[in-house]
């Protein structure tokens, strides 16, 4: 997969910015607060729907300006391109389309256009509470297994309804709970198999990556669901678990148990990354653990993702970074971002001023959005 171009308008400190990449690998340069990492969240927004920060349509606009518009042009392995833009505004729907059709799902969009990035936000989110590491899993599940969407959707609500419950303390309705509790259990082993194959995948990778990079870095990955296999039987225990818990929980609040728990160890040289790994050995065990995701994406769609590293070498040892992008193999497009250059850089990179990519002012501004919107795509990944 390749990013032939990318043009934001109204988007975070962009008011209009082109960047014709053609495919071709690229360090895009710029000073702190230029806008580096606001506009991979834009090309990534083309990828999984959604603001890898988490941020709502609101906060992603241009201050005075009322929508933003996000357009790329991408091209598979097989040659064929694609145009994928996205509209949003401060109060409405996003909308998402596809060669000038309207997607009437978000997740409809995932797997089109496959990436895979690195930000600082990710080191924070593997360093800090759990569901930054699950979430990881969830985004990259998404891309991979397009059912994962379903079961991901149905648990999330389930979930919902029966914290709901749990909180408003009223007397039980064991019937109600029952009907909660078997979505859970039925989804819920789904999410967990599924989370537990592709760290298993996602381990294997990640070591061999690294016995190249420094065989003494050991890295590991993995996963502890709620007991129960996603067969009948391992369903059925999952229910009976659920409904044990149901005075516990109710004494919490909310339900406890669950893929929404589950724990994820993530380790380097030795140390868990919130407990005793440097900043440096954890900025590095994220970059290492997004490219071996890419291996994984590659492998399974038969299409490598475009790469974003954002800023890769910051409270990095700068011994790392050449070795980093010498694992990126040459059918991935790689984009990076940094202040200055990289004490070393493959040669076939082009350099982009980040500057050089807003357009001029024109003495009236166009209308950034259509008024009238056939469709819309509507849900979250």
């Amino acid at each position: 997969m390749r990013l032939l171009s990318l043009e934001l308008k109204g988007f975070r400190n962009h008011r209009e910015a082109r960047a014709p990449l053609d495919g071709e690998p690229t360090l895009l340069l710029g000073e702190n607060g230029s806008g580096k990492t606001n506009w991979i969240e834009g090309a990534v927004l083309l990828s999984i729907g959604r603001s890898f920060r988490g941020a709502r349509d609101r906060d992603l606009l241009r201050r005075g300006e009322d929508g933003f518009e996000v357009r790329g042009v991408v091209e598979g392995r097989a040659g064929v391109r694609s145009e994928v833009v996205a509209r949003g505004r401060a109060r409405g729907p996003r909308e998402v389309w596809v060669d000038g059709a309207p997607l009437p799902r978000l997740a409809d969009l995932l797997g089109r256009f496959p990436t895979v990035h690195f930000s600082v936000e990710d080191v924070a989110s593997l360093n800090g509470a759990p569901s930054g590491r699950r979430r990881f899993l969830d985004v990259a599940l998404c891309q991979l297994e397009p059912a994962y969407v379903g079961h991901l959707r149905e648990y999330t609500a389930a979930l919902k309804q029966r914290n709901r419950m749990l909180a408003e303390r009223a007397e039980m309705d064991g019937n109600e709970f029952s009907a909660w509790e078997a979505i859970l259990a039925r989804s819920g082993a789904e999410l967990d198999r599924r989370r537990e194959g592709l760290t298993v995948e996602l381990d294997r990778v990640l070591r061999e990556l690294a016995e190249g990079l420094d065989p003494t870095l050991q890295p590991g990955l993995d996963y502890a669901g709620m007991e129960g296999d996603a067969d009948e039987e391992g369903v059925a225990q999952r229910a009976e678990r659920l409904e044990s818990l149901r005075f516990r929980d109710r004494r919490l609040g909310w339900t406890s148990e669950g893929p929404h728990r589950a724990a994820i160890g993530c380790r380097i040289g030795g140390s868990e990354l919130n407990d005793g790994a440097s900043r440096g050995m954890s900025r590095l065990y994220s970059i290492l653990l997004r490219l071996a995701l890419a291996r994984v994406l590659d492998a399974r769609l038969e299409e490598p993702p475009v790469v974003f590293l954002d800023d890769p070498e910051s409270e990095l040892d700068p011994r790392w970074i050449g070795r980093l992008l010498a694992l990126i193999p040459e059918s991935s497009q790689a984009i990076l971002t940094a202040c200055r250059p990289l004490s070393e850089i493959p040669a076939r990179y082009r350099r982009i001023q980040i500057e050089s990519l807003a357009a001029p002012v024109p003495s009236t501004a166009p209308a950034l959005v259509p008024a009238a919107a056939t469709a819309t795509a509507r849900g979250t990944a």
